[in-house]
């Protein structure tokens, strides 16, 4: 729901210890600009959501389970947090006139009215917490555009395709992900084999080929998953 001082101007929030939050989450999105240091640590994928096709950090191969948040409830160290993290349970919605509006999750337990942190000071201003999640929000909402020009152009040029990745447990079993689409490396490659280059130079000039590596790179981080799945 829209977040605004008049309705929600006594509304306090509880935040999520960062730790903590998205323990049962198998997938989080992802922002074009956090590819380079998300493929470090998790697989880049792409899931159909709302808007279609979107970039994810894939966070376990098992349904309701994150695997980068251990048993003791602690995300792991050193691990990249995707924005989509550290601002729930706040969204940027870019309504139809074009402006950044601030949602948030009513169905999220930490708000009340009683405990936790202010949104809004006394003469309606925002608080620093607030002011410092707006600033990121706007941040999220500025990269999202390029981020869905990015999935449209690997669109135009039909260089995705879906795929799912079938482990073998041991004693037999299997761990299957399904629904998920990846950057053919076959298709990319046949980019330009015509003799024009226009589609790679394109690519390039958009910052859109590093975006592409980061993703194809990410992608051996499944193998590190599946040989961790068994670790707890």
């Amino acid at each position: 729901m829209p977040l605004n001082k008049e309705e929600h101007a006594s509304l306090r929030v509880t935040l999520p210890r960062t730790e903590r939050h998205g323990a049962a989450q198998q997938l989080a999105t992802l922002l074009g600009v956090e590819f380079p240091e998300a493929a470090v640590t998790y697989p880049i994928v792409f899931s159909q959501g709302p808007r279609g096709l979107t970039p994810c950090a894939l966070l376990g191969l098992e349904r309701g389970r994150n695997q980068y948040v251990t048993q003791n409830g602690e995300w792991r160290p050193h691990a990249y947090l995707p924005a989509s993290v550290r601002a729930y349970p706040f969204f940027p919605v870019v309504e139809d006139d074009g402006e950044v509006r601030v949602h948030i999750d009513a169905d999220y337990d930490g708000w009340s009215t009683v405990e936790g942190e202010r949104l809004f000071e006394e003469d309606g201003s925002l608080t620093p917490l607030l002011t410092e999640r707006v600033e990121l929000l706007l941040e999220c909402a500025r990269e999202a555009m390029p981020t869905r020009d990015f999935v449209q152009e690997l669109l135009r040029l039909d260089l995705l395709e879906q795929r799912t990745t079938t482990m073998a447990r041991p004693g037999g079993a299997t761990v299957g992900i399904g629904d998920i689409w990846v950057i053919s490396e076959e298709r990319l490659r046949e980019i330009g084999a015509d003799g024009s280059p226009a589609d790679l130079l394109s690519l390039h000039l958009k910052g859109h080929l590093k975006l592409i590596h980061a993703h194809l790179v990410s992608l051996h981080n499944l193998t590190r998953l599946y040989g961790e799945l068994f670790d707890g």
